[in-house]
């Protein structure tokens, strides 16, 4: 779990992507940000590319967050913890 503090809120980030759930995220990023270069619609797919590139650094999805769901693996789960054990949601608050 990482945590970032803004002097405004403080952001928690959990570890909830896998390594071959990265993997695909990244190589999806690469694929649409290679579309249409020069066009406006080119910038703004390029600019939605970067959402993948972003969870795929991360290592946090918010999608998945919101439905409580990871892609670790088994070993994954064992090395890091995991990712929604009450203990940790109760930190939280």
């Amino acid at each position: 779990m990482t945590v970032i503090e803004t002097k405004r809120e403080k952001i928690i980030l959990i570890k909830n992507v896998g390594k071959i759930d990265r993997t695909l995220r990244f190589l999806l990023g690469l694929f649409v940000m290679n579309g249409k270069e020069g066009d406006i619609i080119g910038i703004l797919v390029a600019t939605i590319s970067l959402i993948p590139f972003y969870m795929t650094f991360t290592v946090s999805c918010f999608v998945f967050r919101w439905f409580k769901t990871h892609s670790l693996s088994k070993k994954e789960c064992e090395i890091y913890g995991p990712p929604y054990s009450e203990s940790k949601e109760r930190d939280q608050e």
